[in-house]
């Protein structure tokens, strides 16, 4: 699954589950406005393609996660110009996110090139290539700083 439609299915997930609330605290007003504004725009969007999904989603975010991912993605690859209007807002929702983390006191900047993955914060869990859990809690990568990551799911807390 392409990586802008799973980060898209989350931020809508976690949006649906309490209209924002949770979502909003940790990203801020201005990233949970553009989350809302995505979710609008995607359940307009996969209302047209799967009326079932678009209906049930908001509902059950968990349950309805695949179905959800299928249809995005699918609408993606067959509307570029909806593929570049949602690439635009999820850059737009995560730069104000990391200007409200900023502000916070937290930051996280990540880049990855090829197979792997990258976690970055407390919780933060992220799948690489083969299924490979990456968990972390604070870690640094690229300024010198120590980075410790558990890579064996089976010692997972």
């Amino acid at each position: 699954m392409d990586p802008i439609t799973v980060s898209v299915v989350t931020i809508l997930g976690k949006y649906a589950l309490d209209k924002g609330t949770e979502l909003g605290k940790a990203v801020g007003p201005k990233a949970l406005d553009t989350a809302k504004e995505m979710f609008g725009m995607v359940l307009e969007r996969v209302r047209r393609e799967a009326p079932r999904t678009a209906r049930k989603f908001p509902e059950d975010p968990e349950g309805y996660k695949a179905p959800m991912m299928d249809v995005l993605q699918e609408t993606r690859e067959a509307d570029p110009d909806f593929a570049a209007e949602l690439r635009a807002m999820l850059e737009a929702y995560e730069e104000r996110a990391q200007e409200h983390a900023a502000a916070s006191g937290r930051s996280y900047q990540a880049a990855l090139e090829g197979d792997g993955a990258i976690a970055q914060g407390e919780g933060a869990t992220a799948a690489g290539k083969g299924a490979t859990v990456v968990r972390g809690h604070g870690n640094v990568v690229g300024d010198g700083s120590s980075s410790n990551v558990r890579i064996n799911a089976e010692e997972d807390e």
